[in-house]
Order: structure tokens, then sequence, then C-alpha cells
């Protein structure tokens, strides 16, 4: 995507395509793992230890719950994870990390590191911190719009968002 291309392109798209490239980056580098791009996933966990909950994590991510579903139980079977039942409530699940995530989680660390540094090469410490400052300020702006799930018809398909 060259420079002139981007500014013709709604935000949204210009943002998934630099997102699309970063991702099958940070996939290169990490396939050998087998845990495809649910690196986010393993990262939040780490970050909030004993209380994180399906419904914590696709919040967070933005998620919907059948794809929740559908990872965790993918990351169970890999071994990356595992459900430990609330005490307090027995209707939840904590997701907690294994052994082996943990054993896994600085080479996904050194992975992004690596990446962020080949994305952000020639931007100064400065303005990456502005840029940051800028994507979580959009961040909040679309937070304050309205959000209802919608419906997308792909093809005579009907995909509920």
């Amino acid at each position: 995507m060259n420079n002139s291309s981007c500014l013709h392109l709604p935000l949204g798209r210009s943002l998934a395509i630099l997102a699309k490239t970063y991702f099958a980056a940070l996939t290169k580098r990490l396939e050998h793992l087998e845990i495809e791009r649910y690196y986010a996933i393993l990262i939040l966990i780490e970050h909030h230890e004993t209380n994180c909950t399906q419904q914590f994590i696709c919040n967070e991510l933005k998620m919907d719950k059948v794809s929740m579903v559908r990872i965790i139980d993918f990351l169970i079977e890999k071994k990356y994870v595992k459900k430990v039942l609330n005490l307090k409530d027995r209707r939840e699940y904590f997701i907690q990390l294994t052994k082996k995530a943990i054993a896994i989680l600085p080479e996904i660390h050194q992975a992004i590191d690596e990446v962020n540094k080949a994305a952000l090469k020639g931007i100064t410490k400065e303005k990456q911190k502005v840029l940051y400052a800028q994507l979580n300020s959009i961040q909040i702006n679309l937070a304050h719009l309205p959000d209802e799930k919608i419906i997308i018809k792909y093809k005579n398909v009907i995909k509920k968002v």
C-alpha cells in the first residue's frame, strides 16, 4: 500500500491492511509454535493472570463469543491454556496459562519486539509516543459511536457480527 492509496481508503480499511501485514510477519516468525495468530490472547491472560474469563477476553479483544469458544478450545487442545472452575460462581471458568504457554511467552514477546522495531523503523521515539496516543484517541472516539450488532451479507450468506 503506497502513501497515496491509503488516503483514499476508509481509515478502518487502511488499518486492516496494516494489521494483516503486521500479523503475517509475526505469524511467520512464530509458526513453529502452532498457536496460529492467538498471541494476543496468551498475552492478555499473562497480564491478568487468575481472573481471566472467556467473557473478559471477548470484551478486551472485541471478539464474539462463538469465535472465542473455538479459540479457547484450540488453545486447550494444544495445551497452552486450561479452564479452572470459579469456586465463587460455578457457571464460570477462569482461563489460565499452562507451563507450556509460560515457556513460550518470552519468544512471543521477542518476536513482537522485532516486528514492532521493523514496523517503526525511521520513526523517532517521540513520534512513536504520538502515534500510540493518537491511536488511543481514535479508540476512545470510536467507543462513543453506536456499536449495536450489525448484519453483514456475504454472497447470500448472513453473518451476525
